[in-house]
């Protein structure tokens, strides 16, 4: 059976939709029936961006949550003086009327303002959704669209290069992070706009990209020999890295198949409401728990059923 997360290099150029249907086909590819496999990814990539697009394949599908959770990394670059209805090169783009030149020091100076928790206003042109329709299809239909702020966090920002009017930025986000927003955002704090042009995200909690399978689109003519990407398969505990593990014997197993909450030695470190992997004696993923009031582990995802 074909489960398990797999680290995807993106190609700029093509949805993360299609990345998926080329995967698909390729784990497919040769077999008769065409048994149905279940594969989802984990936080889009917009056509203009490349890098890792973690997708998951089978049971894996219901812990993408946990990995959209993760931390995200990016490369950034922004084009300052331009906005777009994007917020990126995709739209038509209109120069600022006067556009000031900040220096290095200006943009060292204003981007600490942007660490920690802070309100973003998405792009209009996103998937996020007003009274059932998404955001773009209406912004492209030329009809009036209205986002409200949300929180995200910002871990780290860094220069990398400036040169106006190109600037590169290597951002660390939390989920819903909005990275061209984030360029507009600081292009106002320093009295003009900006667009992005380029953006590779380099990692996804523990899925970096130097370890990602590449995919080319259709008409890359140069070759590419590499395994059968069901070789590159991850487990499903990469999905929750920074989760405590917690091993079952055969007897509190059969309890969790059967969804009974039990105690557990090993479990008396945790706080009431803090999770933990459940995994049997070898180490195989089971599912997660949580700690109850009352001392118990209670099942939040199971699939100890699943086990022969």
């Amino acid at each position: 059976m074909h489960e398990g997360f797999l680290n995807v290099k993106k190609p700029a150029g093509i949805t993360s939709f299609d990345a998926v249907k080329m995967i698909l086909g390729e784990i497919l590819e040769g077999k008769k029936g065409g048994k149905k496999i279940k594969i989802g990814h984990a936080g889009t990539l917009d056509p203009l961006a490349e890098g890792v697009l973690v997708m998951a394949v089978g049971r894996a599908s219901k812990l993408i949550s946990r990995v959209q959770a993760q931390r995200k990394t990016y490369i950034a670059t922004f084009r300052l003086g331009l906005s777009s209805p994007s917020e990126d090169i995709e739209t038509e783009m209109t120069p600022a009327a006067d556009p000031p030149i900040p220096t290095r020091e200006e943009v060292e100076a204003v981007l600490p303002e942007f660490l920690g928790e802070i309100l973003q206003r998405p792009p209009i042109y996103s998937a996020l959704k007003i009274k059932g329709q998404k955001a773009y299809d209406l912004a492209r239909k030329g009809k009036e669209v209205e986002l409200a702020p949300r929180p995200i966090r910002i871990y780290s920002l860094e220069l990398l290069d400036y040169s106006y009017p190109e600037l590169r930025l290597k951002i660390i986000c939390g989920s819903g992070t909005y990275v061209r927003s984030l360029g507009r955002d600081i292009a106002q704090r320093l009295g003009t706009e900006a667009v992005m042009s380029a953006l590779t995200r380099t990692a996804v909690g523990c899925f970096w990209i130097d370890d990602a399978l590449e995919i080319r689109k259709r008409d890359d003519p140069r070759p590419l020999d590499r395994p059968k990407c069901t070789e590159f398969l991850r487990p499903l505990l990469d999905a929750v890295p920074d989760l405590p593990r917690i091993a079952y014997s055969p007897e509190e197993i059969l309890n969790l198949k059967n969804g009974i909450p039990i105690r557990h030695p090993d479990a008396e470190f945790l706080l009431p409401g803090e999770e933990a992997v459940v995994t049997n004696e070898a180490g195989k993923f089971l599912g997660i728990v949580k700690k109850d009031e009352r001392g118990k582990l209670r099942s939040v995802l199971n699939f100890a059923h699943e086990q022969e």
